[in-house]
Parts: structure tokens; sequence; C-alpha cells
């Protein structure tokens, strides 16, 4: 993968294979390119260099926190539209159901469609995510456009959540949630048996979330293993590293070019 903004390469080359059962969290300074790199792996950012190749039959799970969708709609009824397969099923059913004289052999065949995806235990599974993200059940039949821009936004981070995605790509999920949701967060995540990539400034959530840093930064995205206190240890020995080489290599110039001063010094005697 690449991108650029004009003359600006954020990063460039980059090559890499994310797995199921790691949770990846996506940091550098602001300005870097993570979001950027969490558009591009949503499949959001036509004009990049490269590809971006999931597994046969993997669901994408996205939290956008730029949309508030079916303002009108009961806050239940927009978390559980995060399981698609199972919410079109449904809906689907009640139009064959709505029309009188359904066919007999769809009917069967969405009924096994729903039970195959856990569908008749939705409601009950949305309701405690909305719960576990600080939303309690008394508002669940609320309209949407009750809540605040922020409660919103846990609707929606519940709608993802709910979908069971194999693929979880989530652009800062704790602003806005109480300390109480966080640790709710942290929990699920952790259980959580796909592959996530979470951009997060919250260095405790990502302590205990990460299994994996995705780091960008020298124009490139360096990925490391361990938690953000593993990566701060290990990125910081790394650049002593590198800088206590650069020292040394600077040495042996200075002590060369002393020489080759001293050897023209003797030779113009």
């Amino acid at each position: 993968l690449g991108k650029a903004y004009g003359a600006r390469t954020l990063f460039a080359d980059v090559s890499l294979k994310l797995v199921r059962g790691a949770r990846y969290g996506l940091v550098g300074a602001n300005g870097s390119g993570k979001t950027t790199l969490l558009r591009m792996l949503a499949g959001d950012d036509p004009e990049m260099d490269g590809s971006v190749t999931l597994a046969r039959g993997a669901r994408l799970g996205v939290l956008r926190q730029d949309r508030f969708l079916q303002d009108d709609e009961a806050i239940l009824s927009v978390a559980m539209a995060g399981d698609e397969i199972v919410t079109a099923a449904r809906a689907e059913q009640a139009r064959l159901l709505a029309e009188g004289a359904p066919d007999p052999a769809r009917l069967t065949e969405l009924e096994d469609r729903i039970a195959a995806h856990d569908g008749y235990t939705l409601e009950a599974r949305t309701t405690a995510v909305l719960e576990g993200l600080g939303i309690p059940s008394a508002v669940h039949r609320q309209p949407l456009s009750t809540l605040s821009g922020g409660f919103k936004l846990r609707v929606l981070l519940a709608q993802v959540l709910v979908g069971g995605p194999d693929v979880l790509l989530l652009d800062e999920p704790t602003n806005h949630l109480d300390i109480l949701s966080i640790r709710w967060l942290e929990k699920f995540l952790a259980a959580y048996a796909g592959c996530a990539v979470v951009i997060s400034h919250d260095r405790r959530f990502l302590d205990n979330v990460a299994s994996h840093i995705l780091d960008v930064d020298y124009g490139t995205v360096t990925l490391y293993t361990g938690n953000y206190s593993a990566f701060e240890a290990e990125k910081a020995a790394v650049r002593a590293r590198k800088e206590a080489e650069i020292a040394r290599a600077e040495a042996i110039v200075a002590e060369k070019r002393a020489w080759v001063e001293r050897f023209g010094a003797k030779a113009t005697k």
C-alpha cells in the first residue's frame, strides 16, 4: 500500500498480513496517516496505491463517526440493523407474511437463514451490547433522535459490534464513552475472535486490548508484537540502537578525516 498527497508521502511500499484473532492498535503522530490507512483498509479511499484483500466471504465492520442514520427509528432497531444478514431475512419474511399467500419454501429458507445466524437472539444480544455501552434498556424503544451526539455514536458502535464482523475497523471507539463502557468494550474486544484494527489515543485502552501495534512513522507502517507499552519500549530501544550506530559511524568518519588531515599536513612538509 501507499498514499501520498501531492509531494507529501504518508507511507509507501507497505506490505502486511493481518490475521484472525489479533487486535492491532494503529498509532502515529497527528497527521501521520492513521485514519487514511484505516479508510484504505475499509475500501473508502479509491485514490491509493496498492490493494487490500479480504478472506473470501469475510464480513467487514467499520465504525464511521461522521454519520447518524435513521434518526427517526428506534435505538434498538438501528443497532440491530448491524446484523445485515438477519435484518434482511427478517424484513423479507415480514413482507412475505404481509402479502397473505407467501411461498412456504421461501419462508422455510428464510427461517433456516435466521436460525443459522443466531437471528432469534438478535434482540437480546443487541440489548446486552447497548447496555454495555451505557445506554439503558428503558430508552431502547425511543427514536435515535432523542440521544445526544455522543450517545448516537455509542449506538453506531453497537451497530458495528452486533453485526458480528470477521474484520473490525474502529476509529477512536472510546470517544464519548465513560469508564465503565470503556472497560466493557475492552472485555468485548478481548473475547473477539476476528481481526480488529483500532485507532486510539487512550494508552491504557491499547495496553488492555492490543496484541500488536501498527506504527505509522518514517514514511512506512511498522508492525510490533505486544501492547502499547511493549511497543514504546521496543521502539525506544530501536531508536537508541540507530542513534548509537549513527554516532559510531560519525566517530569513524571523524577519525578518518583527522587521519587524512594529519597525513596531508605531513606530506606537505
